[in-house]
């Protein structure tokens, strides 16, 4: 059955759907907030945005809140803030989306520009631990919000090994400017997290395995060395993920069980 990911209302469809964020400063003014992306995207940490329109109470109980979630994070992240109706920084807010929404809020951006947060006026320690994400998800979590559907090829060395079947479906016309191949090693601690969300059992990865995930956040199987070109076209059709074309048919089909050969 073709599920969407648990991700604890971090991969939700709306910040799925965010492009990531690379430099958007707005031509004519200086973005002390870019300045601040810029500096913890070189030094690998995730910056914890309270946008704003007034300095008042609750904007301070909530960059208060923030702070002192942070604080059990070490050097993973630093926090800052900008008035959502600052011009400096237009180009951001409207690149995010959030000119209209409730204020306070937090938005969480990652070294590699993903947004991994969307936090309005309520802030809790969970949800920042939530925010902060393992490498591998960061990486996907770019792919996905730039609209790729992505196949977390899985290893147990250095070497990523992709299933025949994932490298012919690559080739096709219809996905080959659509497909990202993001490396993760099943061994490694730091993804264990990401496991889970996955629905993966490390130990059945035995030589090419891959988990695709396709745009806002659906995971649409498991597939193995077995996996056919067949098979994975087929479940990505049924995910409706197919093409762009909204006239397609498949993008109004409703969700159905994956094809035999797909590993859950």
């Amino acid at each position: 059955m073709i599920s969407r990911l648990p991700l604890k209302g971090i991969l939700t469809a709306c910040l799925m759907c965010l492009p990531s964020l690379v430099s958007a400063q707005q031509p004519g003014f200086a973005s002390t907030l870019q300045s601040t992306l810029d500096q913890s995207a070189q030094s690998g940490k995730f910056t914890f945005v309270v946008f704003h329109r007034d300095n008042n109470a609750a904007t301070r109980d909530f960059y208060q809140q923030t702070q002192t979630g942070l604080l059990a994070h070490g050097e993973k992240a630093v926090l800052t803030s900008a008035k959502v109706d600052d011009p400096a920084e237009r180009a951001l807010v409207e690149k995010l989306g959030i000119s209209r929404a409730p204020m306070p809020l937090a938005v969480v951006l990652a070294p590699n520009g993903a947004v991994t947060g969307l936090f309005p006026r309520t802030i809790t320690p969970d949800l920042i631990a939530s925010a902060i994400v393992p490498p591998t998800m960061m990486q996907c979590m770019k792919e996905l919000q730039n609209q790729k559907l992505v196949f977390v090829c899985m290893t147990k060395t250095d070497r990523i090994d992709v299933p025949e079947g994932v490298r012919a479906v690559q080739q096709l016309p219809q996905y080959k400017d659509r497909i990202s191949l993001v490396g993760m090693r099943v061994d490694d601690p730091a993804e264990a997290r990401f496991h889970q969300q996955m629905k993966l059992e490390p130990n059945k990865v035995n030589g090419p395995y891959a988990v695709l995930i396709a745009p806002p956040g659906a995971l649409i199987g498991h597939f193995d060395a077995s996996a056919s070109t067949e098979q994975i076209a087929a479940a990505i059709h049924k995910a409706g993920q197919c093409c762009n074309d909204e006239n397609c048919k498949h993008n109004h089909a409703p969700q159905a069980s994956g094809p035999a050969g797909s590993r859950r």
